[in-house]
């Protein structure tokens, strides 16, 4: 019986994108080992994309970031970035071997979606466990929501607006083989998970993502599917008022359940402690020189946590300057722009809000946060490139 490599192949795909929200141990594993089998793929499609059409502007980036530790004084903390961007290099050279048509790209999220309802559903099982041995409200929020998985929350919402994003797009347009009341189920369970995260930019993201399909659905034909569709946004609207009301009751210096904190003095901080405008202080030494510029400014509880600049945008421009900065608007924009240009609405979706969370977080400062983000980029320059190839073909 003949091995057919490109099936084994593409299970671990689905199997990495599956363990993503589960366990970063298990996923990095998985995508080591999925990176080294997809040397044994050859292309087999003519409308396969390959690595550099996918991700040149990556590779932009990734320069910048290794240009940086020439000019760094601490390489050991250089190299610990590189080794946090790992996934820049292997995602693109597992996604180069995949056709994402419109039938992968929906399997592939349908495992992420799979993996992200299970460790939703593990948080859940966990806190109801704790409260049941202590009483303490408290255990459904925020970091203790998700503790059991080791994951930071706020990240862990930036994956569910993913999964709803992609979750109300099949109710609005096309459900497929699936059934209506299951994905309905599963939109209605991450939501509520959401919200227990406490991340006040994903209640803005996923404001936004609701509000594109209540004026889609004012601007286009109007069918019966869609008007459903459009009640249960409103009421996820509604529900995301409601629980915003429950933080602002609870949400205090004592018992803080969300991640509503001041970060401009960070991010005017890093501005300030910028020597070089061009280049930044080097991708090694963001540490040491803003935590010197703490201490100068007796900021000492920022020092004592070295905190970064909590602004992607900012943090970039801190460590590798312009050039980075503009790598880093690159970067986001250009799966943006392609989505749109494609009509891709999923992609939209997603990609926007990317552009949210970068001012309040340095979404690829954790593996979790740059997994994530590299994954979606790839996936959809790799449907784009895939569709304009076909359409040269038909």
């Amino acid at each position: 019986m003949k091995i057919d490599r490109f099936q084994i192949f593409y299970w671990l795909v689905l199997l990495s994108i599956f363990t993503l929200p589960l366990s970063q141990f298990i996923c990095v594993r998985l995508v080591l080992v999925t990176v080294v089998f997809s040397l044994l793929i050859k292309r087999t499609s003519l409308t396969e994309s390959s690595v550099f059409s996918n991700a040149w502007d990556i590779a932009l980036y990734m320069l910048v970031l290794l240009g940086g530790l020439i000019y760094s004084e601490n390489l050991e903390l250089g190299l610990a970035v590189i080794e946090t961007n790992f996934s820049f290099f292997a995602i693109p050279i597992i996604i180069s071997k995949v056709e994402v048509d419109k039938k992968k790209l929906r399997q592939l999220f349908f495992a992420f979606s799979g993996g992200l309802i299970l460790a939703s559903l593990i948080c859940v099982v966990h806190s109801v466990i704790l409260f049941l041995q202590t009483g303490d409200i408290h255990v459904f929020f925020f970091y203790q929501l998700t503790q059991i998985l080791d994951f930071q929350p706020t990240y862990f919402g930036y994956y569910i607006i993913a999964a709803i994003s992609f979750g109300l797009y099949l109710l609005y347009y096309d459900p497929g083989q699936f059934s209506y009341r299951w994905v309905l189920a599963a939109i209605a369970f991450l939501f509520i998970v959401l919200m227990l995260t406490g991340g006040i930019t994903s209640f803005m993201s996923i404001l936004f993502v609701l509000a594109f399909f209540i004026l889609k659905y004012f601007t286009e034909e109007k069918t019966n599917r869609k008007g459903v569709t459009v009640t249960v946004v409103i009421l996820m609207m509604a529900g995301l008022f409601v629980f915003s009301y429950i933080y602002k009751q609870i949400d205090n210096e004592s018992a803080r359940v969300t991640d509503s904190w001041e970060r401009i003095r960070l991010w005017e901080s890093a501005i300030q402690a910028n020597p070089d405008a061009l280049l930044g202080v080097g991708t090694g030494d963001y540490k040491k020189v803003l935590n010197q510029f703490y201490v100068d400014h007796k900021m000492f509880g920022y020092a004592s946590e070295s905190l970064n600049a909590h602004n992607q945008f900012v943090q970039i421009f801190f460590s590798n300057g312009l050039l980075g900065l503009l790598a880093m608007v690159l970067l986001l924009a250009r799966p943006l722009y392609l989505s749109v240009k494609n009509q891709n609405i999923v992609g939209a979706l997603i990609f926007f809000p990317f552009f949210i969370y970068g001012m309040s977080e340095v979404f690829l400062g954790r593996f979790q946060g740059v997994i994530f983000f590299v994954l979606m980029h790839q996936l959809f320059i790799a449907h784009y490139n895939s569709s304009k190839q076909l359409q040269r073909i038909v």
